[in-house]
């Protein structure tokens, strides 16, 4: 009988199952050997818990691909993930076609009228359903805050990641001139101009997780001298990941009753980590920015949430290649090393069609 294993899933749930009750053998669907399986059946309970965010539906797809496409559940390292769900969940569901419920792109849609409610109605005080629901400023009054905001912040902790004190980052800045270590934090608020995740005049470091990815997001010329700190944690620090929300979050461990309201979360992250990593343009207007700095700065100042420890930054993928980006909201728990001097000797520039 054909065996999956833990390297399959993305949801946590799923590998601590096969974790507990699997076998060492031979996975049938991803080719890892010597690895904890379990036969198909074993997961159908677990997978069956997000059924009731699908609706049948005649121009919808088949059961397979919500599961691989919309809800991420399966690695991208199944060869065969339709043949892997097909035997999770049976044969119920052949011949027949589904979607996610309209409900979970809710979010999604009041995200977009969220955003010109803040660049273009009222952006210090705002007035919309999504900010009433979710964006609260009360997270410490259990008779305030919404079970909308009260799941939003659970996902959000169940996005971030330790990493350890010692942790190497990298901090690039062009100059022509020499810079030394204190030239390569954060600027000081006085100075501090906008960018994609702080507001103007309450400054971040922006760093990358290596030294390319550093380099390529300050977009330097050929010829140019480019200077390149290490940045060095100087305690444990508590990181929200953006780079794949949807595969990151173990969404089959919320109560079934919140697992809905847990993907509408998730796609509102996902659309704000696609934002964040869209490149940035000289000539985009820095009120385009105010979204993301306006989730930003929630997610700096929701630390305190049910006794948790404050967030320090946030992860989020470059759009420069493979590369990760990291916000960090104060430069006091890391050391700047002295930078080195680098030329940049080649730019590459890849294009594609813009389909009309």
């Amino acid at each position: 009988m054909a065996q999956c294993c833990l390297n399959c899933f993305t949801d946590r749930a799923i590998i601590e199952l096969i974790q507990r009750e699997g076998n060492i053998t031979r996975c049938s669907f991803c080719d890892s050997d010597e690895v904890l399986c379990v036969d198909p059946y074993k997961l159908t309970d677990l997978f069956e818990l997000v059924l009731g965010c699908i609706v049948e539906d005649a121009l919808g797809n088949e059961i397979q691909d919500v599961y691989v496409d919309e809800l991420k559940i399966v690695s991208e390292t199944v060869r065969r993930p339709y043949e892997l769900i097909s035997q999770i969940m049976g044969d119920v569901f052949n011949e027949r076609r589904f979607s996610l419920n309209e409900g979970i792109v809710e979010y999604q849609d009041a995200w977009n009228a969220f955003k010109n409610h803040l660049i273009r109605e009222n952006r210090f005080f705002p007035n919309n359903s999504l900010y009433g629901k979710i964006f609260i400023n009360e997270i410490n009054n259990e008779e305030a805050i919404t079970k909308e905001a009260t799941v939003f912040l659970q996902t959000v902790d169940a996005l971030s990641r330790p990493r350890d004190n010692g942790s190497i980052f990298y901090r690039a800045r062009v100059s022509e001139s020499a810079l030394g270590a204190h030239e390569m934090g954060s600027p000081p608020a006085e100075i501090a101009s906008a960018g994609r995740a702080n507001p103007v005049g309450i400054p971040y470091l922006y760093v990358a997780e290596d030294f390319d990815t550093c380099c390529q997001e300050v977009r330097p010329n050929n010829g140019a001298k480019v200077f390149v700190s290490r940045v060095i944690a100087e305690k444990d620090l508590k990181l929200v990941d953006l780079t794949a929300p949807k595969q990151k979050v173990a969404l089959l461990k919320f109560q079934e009753e919140e697992i809905e309201l847990t993907l509408k979360c998730l796609n509102l992250l996902q659309q704000f980590s696609e934002e964040l990593s869209k490149p940035v343009l000289p000539e985009k207007s820095q009120l385009d920015y105010l979204p993301t700095q306006f989730i930003c700065e929630y997610l700096r100042t929701i630390s305190s949430y049910q006794g948790t420890q404050s967030y320090d930054g946030i992860v989020f993928n470059s759009s420069y290649g493979s590369g990760q980006n990291v916000v960090l909201f104060s430069d006091n728990t890391v050391t700047i090393e002295e930078p080195i001097a680098h030329t940049v000797t080649s730019v590459s520039v890849e294009v594609e069609q813009v389909l009309s």
